[in-house]
């Protein structure tokens, strides 16, 4: 008899201690997804959240309810049957979840990282959207061979001209959508802004900036989509 009491005391505490994974908030958590022009007023976007637990898809602005877990969660936006914004979100763990060994032990840390409670992405995950403004100008001619480029109907700047230095990289045709979306994911690396400046563009090359909040901008040099941050040297 005592023995079977023993065995079922021990039963209950290893159920007990079992759900105290759900002390750290559970395996899902809710996030806010909102897409931004460079101008940071609001573009409603088609939105898919994909990780390795899952797929959601919402339309923004919105809130989704995504599974927890360590992998990184992609995000991928469209509009008007074009993608407009790309970009992954990297997921850390949560500080709480090293206070569950006070009352889960090892059991509990166990099943925290087992079933993705332990990690947490952003709670805002802002994406800002790619320019198709420029790709979609009309060209016409240049007049009597003035030997000027050709401009848009609007009389804007030569198709064939160079934006100025210190533009948006969201609004740089030069600056492909592979190469935008790493760029900000080194920029969120770094917490500094993803609203990026382009410095310089040449081919697959380009050297962008982005400002960092209560430090330094950093440059951010890409070749291709593979980009990394360097610091500017001291002027």
């Amino acid at each position: 008899m005592n023995r079977l009491l023993k065995n079922g005391c021990t039963v209950v505490c290893v159920l007990g201690l079992s759900a105290c994974a759900t002390i750290v908030g559970g395996r899902y958590q809710h996030v806010a997804v909102d897409t931004n022009a460079a101008d940071q007023s609001s573009v409603g976007a088609n939105c898919t959240l994909t990780n390795d637990r899952g797929t959601v898809r919402v339309t923004t602005p919105a809130t989704a309810t995504v599974h927890r877990s360590s992998g990184p969660l992609d995000i991928s936006c469209n509009k008007d049957g074009a993608q407009v914004a790309q970009q992954t979100f990297h997921a850390n763990v949560r500080p709480m979840v090293w206070g569950n060994i006070l009352f889960g032990g090892l059991i509990g840390i166990i099943v925290d990282f087992s079933n993705g409670a332990a990690h947490h992405y952003p709670d805002h995950l802002s994406l800002t959207s790619y320019s198709k403004s420029a790709d979609a100008m009309v060209v016409t001619p240049a007049a009597g061979g003035s030997g000027m480029g050709a401009t848009d109907v609007q009389g804007q700047a030569p198709v064939g001209a160079q934006p100025p230095s210190g533009g948006l990289a969201s609004l740089d045709r030069r600056i492909s959508p592979g190469m935008f979306n790493a760029a900000q994911n080194v920029a969120a690396a770094q917490r500094c802004e993803r609203s990026l400046r382009v410095l310089m563009a040449e081919g697959e090359r380009a050297l962008l900036e982005s400002e960092c909040p209560g430090a330094e901008p950093i440059h951010i040099e890409c070749q291709g989509a593979s980009c990394t941050a360097v610091r500017p040297a001291a002027s």
